[in-house]
């Protein structure tokens, strides 16, 4: 496809998602939508319901570090992509009952998009979800994903995604939390699944769990092949327990892969004023430290609550809100002159697009456009990489 053309009339492989383990028997209760006044008026649906953020004044201090200038490589400012949600199904099937979209994303769209960071030679992080769905382990099987399919997509991250992008764990699901005693056979049986959310899980569950949880998210991944490097918040879990959270992804990444620097990405400011990156947690000898990489951008291809027909105008605006043809103006360049950090954020659902891959189409045109209007003046980096540069510049400053 002509990575600038959106077909606003493609027809979805139609599959009506159905309520799934969604307890509401509707939409789900975290709901990712606004109003339709809100939404139309903004031009632009949220992509994460974080509640209220935290000031950085409220976290862990950073270690001196104010201006991600320090983190710079021969004068190139970083740019990272960040994208959600990921997995061989798409979430919004059990997430947002009432959509049509096909459950099983074909590989097709896998290769695809793989193809398109190898072209821009992006560099970001991906989540990939040990338990997607509630629908089983990516180490053992997906109910409703053939196994050929699973093994294929599978590696075709290790092949051409993980060599570009970080892949992290959203936790375990998405969605349910698993209860950590359960059995293989309470896996068959779903039954190991609690009624509590990720989210509503993780402010009440005692640290050494967090900890013993996280390690499980990070050991499924490596059983199937793919080292992460972080971890990815669902919604705004740990939002109202961040220090348990940062303390929690350090230790299970200690303990489960011998990783000392470490990060997480929890905040994001949409459309709002940016955020820096910023200490989560450390020990006092700073040999263990895990970083916050917050989203500075909103998630400009999730237009599945717009009529189809306005859907490829919609991208498009959002396009040019984010860097304008001439480079003069957008999101992109205010972060530019602001000296805030270039964190793309967007999710696979939304370059899905219930089949019909218009987001894909409109990250491609974005790339495309960022690559000829700031051409040599940035630099695609991993959230590793920005994490283990903002540790270097920290402990230099200290």
């Amino acid at each position: 496809m002509d990575n600038e053309s959106f077909d606003s009339n493609s027809t979805p492989l139609a599959h009506r998602g159905t309520i799934g383990h969604d307890p509401s028997g509707g939409i789900s209760r975290r709901s990712m939508l606004k109003n339709a006044v809100g939404v139309l008026g903004a031009g632009l649906l949220p992509s994460r319901l974080h509640g209220a953020i935290l000031p950085a004044s409220e976290r862990t201090k950073s270690m001196g570090v104010s201006s991600p200038g320090t983190i710079q490589r021969g004068g190139k400012t970083p740019i990272t992509l960040m994208i959600d949600d990921g997995g061989p199904v798409d979430q919004m099937y059990y997430m947002h009952p009432g959509y049509e979209t096909p459950l099983v994303i074909p590989l097709e769209f896998c290769q695809r998009f793989a193809g398109i960071l190898e072209k821009y030679e992006v560099h970001g992080k991906m989540t990939v979800l040990p338990m997607q769905s509630c629908l089983g382990r990516l180490d053992q099987s997906l109910k409703m994903v053939p196994q050929k399919h699973l093994e294929s997509f599978l590696q075709i991250v290790r092949d051409r995604v993980a060599t570009r992008l970080d892949i992290t764990p959203e936790f375990l699901t998405h969605l349910y939390s698993w209860n950590l005693k359960a059995t293989n056979f309470d896996l068959n049986q779903d039954a190991g699944y609690t009624h509590f959310f990720e989210d509503t899980w993780i402010s009440a569950a005692p640290p050494a769990e967090v900890a013993e949880y996280f390690t499980l998210a990070f050991t499924i991944l490596k059983n199937v092949g793919i080292n992460s490097t972080g971890m990815t918040s669902p919604w705004s879990a740990g939002i109202d327990a961040e220090s348990k959270y940062a303390r929690a992804v350090s230790d299970a990444q200690w303990g489960s892969l011998g990783r000392a620097t470490t990060w997480y990405f929890l905040h994001d400011s949409e459309w709002g004023p940016p955020q820096q990156i910023t200490i989560g947690y450390q020990t006092p000898s700073l040999d263990r430290v895990v970083v916050s990489i917050p989203g500075n951008f909103p998630d400009i291809f999730w237009s599945m609550d717009v009529p189809r027909e306005q859907r490829a105008k919609f991208v498009r605006d959002n396009i040019d809100k984010m860097l304008s043809p001439d480079g003069r103006t957008g999101r992109i360049r205010d972060l530019l002159e602001s000296g805030h950090p270039l964190t793309l954020l967007t999710h696979w659902q939304s370059l899905w697009t219930q089949g019909t891959q218009l987001g894909l189409d409109g990250l491609s045109a974005l790339l495309q456009r960022i690559q000829s209007v700031l051409g040599g003046s940035i630099e695609w980096v991993a959230c590793s990489e920005l994490a283990e540069r903002y540790v270097s510049a920290s402990r230099k400053s200290a």
